[in-house]
């Protein structure tokens, strides 16, 4: 099973079956540990709050709101790459707010390959 690991100052790439995994950062590990404990899909306003939950906030912040959106978006720009295999897709389009895993990083992390964060 592959490893992804997130590190604060940069990320580094996991070799997994069929190749690298698209490049995190650590905010993006968060997005796909809350998708995961969701079912592998949810609305995105149910993953931020999630996200602000296990950080300990009743409400999530605009400020939080903004970045965790900034860095789905962000992240599924780059994964475009046909070399990488994405882990975060909007399986009804772009013009969705449905977040979901990708059928592979669901196998993946359900499998106990795992999002390792680095502290």
């Amino acid at each position: 099973m592959g490893q992804i690991e997130a590190t604060g100052g940069g990320v580094t790439r996991g070799a997994g079956e069929g190749g690298p995994f698209a490049i995190l950062n650590p905010l993006v590990a968060e997005i796909a540990h809350a998708l995961l404990d969701l079912g592998g899909a949810a609305h995105r306003d149910l993953v931020v709050a999630y996200i602000a939950k296990r950080r300990g906030a009743f409400r999530p912040s605009e400020t939080l709101r903004g970045e965790v959106e900034q860095a789905f978006a962000a992240y599924c720009r780059g994964a475009i790459d046909p070399r990488a295999a994405s882990l975060l897709h909007q399986p009804y389009g772009p013009l969705s707010q449905r977040w979901a895993l990708t059928d592979r990083a669901y196998r993946l992390l359900r499998g106990g390959g795992g999002l390792a964060r680095a502290q």
